[in-house]
């Protein structure tokens, strides 16, 4: 599984580089997790045996299912009725490999009230623990096969949904309609061709215990044009299910210095923002005291998430120092003024004739107390601190006196 996470001289220098950066990036973390797939042989590729007629999916490697057909570019040219690309069902590559399972979702002959379902069916490799959501994926693809009685030629989709069952237990095989028991996650199929392959992808949180997993369409009411005789049936390829975890932490509720900003940052891939004012970029750069929440919508997995962080400012955030001993013990050697992390400091140091002595637009918190190589003497100077927030732009200006003392 795709995990995930978020030293005082030298040691104060290093956490004074990492606060930088946080600020500059917006403090927060994010989490995005698929782990791995719980489907064996997933496109169908492995196989006990070719397939050589209709009705034979158990040939595939951890497949079965009542009825369902198995189609292997392995089959002999003679006959094609379960090969690759052509077959008794129509013409179709495989999505990815050689090979791919077909099912008839639903077929109905109102005359004799017939209502049939096929399934594909699979044991997961890992059983579904309890409060996980899980995310789901696999790809159709319309078959020509696919008929209504009344307008052959067209092929008409007659069924709006397929979906995936999970189970604790091995869903009977059965020519009646399967039981609507277990976690039914269902997706419309409206928009699907014999053409392309379309991805069918949803998720779910497990209840614990699931190890099956059914293929087929599970609505109890079918939406089926009354009087139609007729059948949908379509192929399948590439089946996942994965545990999955999409989250977004703004980080804890924070203060702010006057005229600072901070990046918000909810980036999910494959998603979709709304922020508390209607914006939509997964960045909003906060610069106003307030509640700030964002929604994520992953639609592949019809996933919704949110956060919110609430954001104070101060006027005393900048800690000012009033002496500083720069003899070379180790200790108050250098003028640091606090919390500049996010600011650009231009410092001017003027001497008691208003001489400059020291100036830098780009301050590190790096003067030793010298001017042009040699130490002032000690005494009493005074300095101007032109601060400029490096997201905001936001400009405040200090001024006050400082004492050199060896």
């Amino acid at each position: 599984m795709t995990g995930f996470t978020y030293f005082c001289i030298q040691m104060h220098y290093n956490r004074t580089i990492l606060v930088f950066l946080l600020l500059l990036l917006g403090i927060h973390s994010k989490c995005q997790i698929i782990g791995p797939n719980l489907i064996n042989n997933p496109s169908f590729e492995q196989y006990y045996s070719c397939p050589v007629s209709s009705a034979e999916l158990f040939k595939s490697k951890y497949w079965w299912g009542f009825s369902t057909d198995y189609f292997n570019i392995c089959v002999p040219s003679i006959p094609i009725n379960v090969s690759i690309p052509l077959n008794f069902a129509g013409f179709q590559y495989a999505h990815t490999g050689v090979a791919y399972a077909g099912v008839e979702l639903y077929a109905n002959d109102f005359t004799i009230q017939y209502d049939y379902r096929e399934a594909i069916k699979t044991k997961l490799n890992d059983t579904l623990v309890a409060n996980k959501r899980y995310c789901t994926k696999f790809y159709i693809s319309l078959a020509e096969y696919s008929y209504s009685v009344s307008q052959p030629i067209l092929n008409y989709v007659l069924l709006d949904s397929i979906g995936m069952l999970l189970t604790k237990d091995s869903v009977q095989d059965t020519l009646a309609p399967l039981l609507n028991y277990g976690i039914r996650v269902q997706n419309s199929i409206f928009n699907i061709d014999t053409i392309s392959w379309s991805q069918i992808s949803n998720s779910f949180i497990a209840n614990g215990g699931e190890q099956y997993l059914t293929i087929s369409n599970f609505d109890i009411n079918i939406n089926w044009p009354i009087g139609i005789t007729g059948e949908t049936y379509v192929y399948v390829d590439d089946v996942s299910v994965c545990e999955c975890a999409y989250k977004i932490n703004l980080g804890n509720d924070t203060t702010l210095c006057q005229g600072e900003a901070l990046l918000l940052n909810a980036s999910l891939q494959g998603a979709t923002y709304l922020w508390q004012d209607g914006s939509t970029n997964s960045t909003y750069l906060a610069t106003q005291p307030g509640k700030y929440k964002v929604t994520a919508y992953i639609k592949e997995y019809n996933i919704i998430v949110s956060d919110s962080i609430n954001i104070s400012f101060t006027d005393s955030c900048f800690v000012i120092p009033n002496v500083f001993t720069p003899n070379n013990d180790g200790f108050n050697d250098y003028f640091v003024i606090k919390n500049t992390e996010s600011w650009n400091i231009d410092l001017q140091v003027y001497d008691r004739w208003g001489v400059i002595v020291y100036k830098d637009e780009n301050y590190k918190n790096n003067w030793d107390g010298k001017s042009k190589g040699k130490d002032l003497a000690d005494g009493t100077y005074y300095y101007i601190i032109k601060a400029t927030n490096q997201l905001s732009g936001f400009e405040k200006q200090y001024h006050g006196s400082l004492t050199i003392l060896r």
